[in-house]
């Protein structure tokens, strides 16, 4: 009776559980509203509060250990990005990319060992891996999301770290026979001064015998963003003495001291990042149900981001000129003064078109004791841009530059002047011709998948479940570049460029940091005109980009699985039993194709770049072949009505990421940044074992204590080593994966959330939820050229959340802070270093009012604290990546019918 009258308060009852349809293991059912024998009335849970109930009733009565977000109503979720809403989930984390949530680690493992998958279905990427990008995925478009962190035979996406299934909205699972929903918006980026609408509507309706039912969910994003970078494009160095076979070519005025062995950036790059996206998505969903044994759900699902990347900043080249004052500490350079050196400019132009979609068809019956669910469906991404990818570089000559590091801050104190220009950062004129990179890789993933069900449950408490499924993937990267050394044709900076090119910066580069020693406008330019320019020129020496089948490759895998799994109901002492086990057997072939250039001399040309030669292409191809058996067991035991133990342990794997398999490599020449980076189609796949232990307490309706400790122990990792290879009078950083030996990952996750509806009036609308992870491992690597070790990717030691919610009198108002410890966030970067993303944390708001029944205002606040991004290489003191995103608000109105 206690678990009934617990079921009552909390209004409607839960989503499907992990195996309520047999065949698709994330399938929902309709639900019923609870009632008892004495007819007590159903109190319908709104809002926040609804989306509380339906993830903490997914979360407790689910085998598997499982913990998800729901939208708050239809076509509403809680955050602009699903991403950020993960991240509310324990031991859920995000990476972030210029300010957005992107992609999602789980349990300190990076995005490359999750699988996303829509509906039950594997979703296509526009990566050149397997990790998904969350910013391509509209949030109004889904209805919840599903962390799946340990496996049962049935689930779709083999991965070591979870499983994320996306849900759409399914109409005949609504309560009314019609809603209609949308929202509008406007959206204003504080850095980038500028506001642009946001617009997303929802159409649901079924026939009152609700047999047969139609929904459409639309959404339309337009945003303009910017931050300010500075960087260390190319990574710190430990420059060489003065050697006419060595790339670098400074020399030291006598008695400064020598460049030998002393760390220093290879150059100081502050920069303007500026971004337009226009966003849309489309999701629809037809069921039909001409019997209560039979139902047909038809979707399609379709997203396109059409996005600008655009950056202007400085390059101050190091390579060149003389050293005539230099401080050096515990072997780095702090301070440097150079004479007679060249400063470059660098214009950048990259497009991010994407488009993905995916189209499935369900048919579920059901008779008796058997079930049968067939799918199938095909997705497809893809991510185009590369006729329009320009890297562009101007250069000053005979500049005098500084920087100085000794301020403590992630910005380097820098400047350069010259000896006989005035304002020489915004001049127009005195400008040179240099290095003009124009070409880029699109691609493409294909998936096909099929698969079929069945489940035969006679009563009793126990059922057997079998299934079978094929998948198809293809993933294509199509590359085009500048034949030879066409795109340093006019490199050095001889050539002068027309001052009608040309335009000075007003935008303060990161105007919020105090100082008067670093330089905050410069020039900037169109790259499509710059290019065009050099076309043009009598000489005839630039040239358009070309097919590059060396950086382009395909790589088609095939999976053929079947599986086994028990379910069973019973009870031990008196006690609820639930146990689900089984066996899940996958079996993989894929072949690899592409082509391989060779560097057959590479010298430096005097004037900071070098010429290479290359062999003539010759076509390769590789396939590989093996299988993997996957037991799982989960074991859900009642300890009282309130108090939930729970155990799991398992076999998982994850595949190589695609683009790791495949033979595609790219050269880069850049003077401190030489470097060839490749695939290896023999790489084995991730393999793990694992298992954990959690308590859960529902202490309240709507609240919950959770504890789990896990453990994986992991067989191999793929690891990026790096070594060095010297051609004629250029050392290259040869960069490839390859099977690396083991590790474990072990932690703790703690999980509460509450909702003090027993405080007096009116502060029995105050609610709250946290979650605290705990990670560590032991794995230790170290690379061969920079001699410096690191662990796993994507894994924070520390992470947290903290939420706090009201909601009364028509009041909706959350304040979030989520928080997250440094992390790896490259292996093998630039010069072999690894690279970090330094600890962050960001407060968000959002507040709405209900004007009507039918109608409310909302304000949303991101960044509140204006936080900033830094990435560095090895220490803390030497930078890599220093950004400032801003704030960002968003003010808009909702409508529901």
């Amino acid at each position: 009776m206690k678990r009934t009258l617990m079921g009552l308060a909390q209004g409607v009852a839960c989503c499907a559980l992990l195996h309520a349809t047999v065949g698709t293991a994330f399938a929902q059912q309709a639900a019923t509203p609870a009632t008892d024998d004495q007819g007590l009335e159903e109190i319908v849970v709104t809002g926040i509060k609804r989306s509380l109930q339906v993830a903490t009733e997914i979360k407790r009565n689910s085998v598997n250990v499982v913990d998800s977000i729901a939208s708050e109503d239809l076509g509403k979720m809680p955050d602009q990005n699903v991403a950020e809403s993960l991240q509310r989930i324990t031991g859920v984390a995000i990476d972030r990319n210029r300010g957005d949530g992107q992609f999602i680690s789980v349990r300190g493992l990076g995005p490359q060992f999750n699988t996303v998958t829509l509906n039950g279905r594997t979703l296509a990427t526009e990566n050149v891996g397997r990790e998904f990008s969350f910013d391509v995925l509209p949030s109004e478009l889904i209805s919840g999301a599903d962390v799946y962190k340990s496996p049962s035979a049935n689930i779709n996406g083999a991965s070591i770290g979870a499983t994320v299934n996306i849900r759409t909205v399914r109409p005949l699972e609504q309560k009314q026979d019609l809603v209609v929903a949308g929202s509008a918006r406007a959206l204003y980026g504080e850095l980038a001064d500028s506001t642009n609408p946001s617009l997303s509507g929802v159409v649901s309706w079924h026939n009152p015998e609700s047999t047969f039912g139609v929904a459409l969910v639309a959404s339309y994003e337009k945003r303009d963003s910017r931050d300010d970078e500075f960087d260390i494009g190319a990574g710190h160095v430990k420059r060489g003495n003065v050697d006419p076979t060595d790339y670098w070519y400074g020399r030291t005025a006598p008695g400064v001291g020598s460049f030998t062995g002393v760390d220093m950036p290879s150059n100081l790059s502050p920069f303007f990042y500026e971004t337009s996206r226009k966003r849309t998505g489309l999701n629809g969903t037809v069921q039909y149900q001409p019997n209560d044994n039979l139902t047909f759900t038809l979707d399609g699902f379709y997203t396109k981001m059409d996005q600008i990347d655009q950056s202007q900043g400085l390059a101050y080249d190091f390579s060149s000129g003389t050293l005539v004052d230099q401080v050096v500490k515990n072997g780095s350079a702090v301070y440097q003064k150079i004479v007679g050196g060249t400063v470059d400019e660098i214009v950048t132009y990259t497009p991010r078109l994407t488009e993905t979609y995916l189209v499935g068809l369900n048919t579920a019956w059901h008779k008796d004791a058997f079930k049968l669910v067939f799918d199938a469906s095909t997705s497809q991404a893809t991510r185009n841009g590369k006729e329009d990818s320009i890297f562009s570089t101007i250069r000053r000559r005979d500049m005098t530059m500084t920087f100085d590091r000794r301020n403590g801050s992630p910005i380097y104190d820098y400047n350069f002047t010259s000896p006989t220009i005035p304002n020489v950062a915004t001049d127009v004129n005195h400008v040179g011709a240099h290095y003009n990179l124009w070409g880029g890789t699109d691609y493409k993933d294909e998936i096909n998948e099929a698969k079929l069900d069945g489940t035969w449950d006679p009563g009793g408490g126990v059922s057997i479940s079998v299934g079978a499924s094929h998948q198809e993937r293809t993933k294509t990267a199509d590359a085009i570049s500048q034949p030879g050394s066409v795109s340093c044709a006019y490199c050095g900076g001889a050539v002068l460029l027309p001052s009608s090119l040309f335009t000075p910066t007003t935008m303060d580069f990161f105007s919020k940091y105090q100082s008067d020693n670093i330089v905050r406008n410069w020039i900037t330019y169109d790259p499509h005109a710059m290019v065009n320019y050099l076309l043009s020129r009598p000489e005839g020496i630039f040239t358009r980009p070309v097919a590059d089948p060396a950086a382009s490759s395909r790589v088609k895998e095939k999976v053929n699985l079947g599986y086994i799994m028990f379910d069973l109901k019973t009870e031990i002492g008196g006690l609820p039993l639930s146990v689900n086990t089984g066996v899940r057997i996958e079996d993989t072939t894929y072949t690899s194709a592409g082509a391989a250039q060779t560097v057959l001399s590479a010298k430096p040309n005097g004037q900071g770049q070098n010429l290479i030669v290359l062999s003539d292409v010759q076509p390769i191809s590789f396939s590989g072949h093996y299988t993997d058996v996957l037991p799982s067991l989960n074991v859900k035991l009642d300890l009282t009505d309130d108090l939930v133990a729970r155990f799991a342990t398992s076999r998982v794997m994850t595949r190589p990421t695609l683009s790791d398999l495949s033979p595609a490599q790219t050269i880069l020449s850049n003077p401190g940044n030489e470097q060839i980076t490749k695939g290896n189609p023999d790489l084995n796949p991730f393999r793990a074992s694992q298992a954990e232990f959690g308590l859960e307490w529902y202490f309240q309706p709507l609240s919950m204590l959770s504890a789990a400790l896990f453990y994986k122990n992991i067989d191999s990792f793929v690891a990026q080593a790096t070594t060095p290879q010297k051609v004629d009078q250029v050392v290259f950083q040869v960069t490839q994966p390859t099977n690396g030996k083991g590790a474990t990952v072990k932690g703790l996750e703690v999980g509460y959330r509450q909702v003090f509806d027993r405080l007096p009036g009116p502060f029995d609308g105050l609610g709250g939820q946290a979650s605290f992870t705990y990670v560590e491992s032991d794995a230790q690597y170290a690379n061969v050229v920079s001699g410096a070790s690191y662990g796993l990717q994507g894994l924070s030691k520390y992470s947290y959340s903290l939420v706090a919610f009201y909601e009364k009198y028509g009041v909706q108002a959350r304040l979030a802070y989520t928080w997250r410890d440094k992390f790896l966030q490259v292996a093998s970067g630039r010069n072999g270093d690894p690279e970090y993303f330094d600890a962050y944390g960001q407060l968000d708001a959002s507040l709405s009012y209900d004007l009507t029944q039918n109608i409310s205002l909302t304000l949303e606040g991101l960044n509140l604290t204006d936080e900033n991004e830094f990435i560095y290489s090895t220490t803390p003191d030497r930078t890599k990546e220093y950004r400032t995103t801003g704030r960002r608000f968003a003010a808009g109105v909702r409508v529901k019918f």
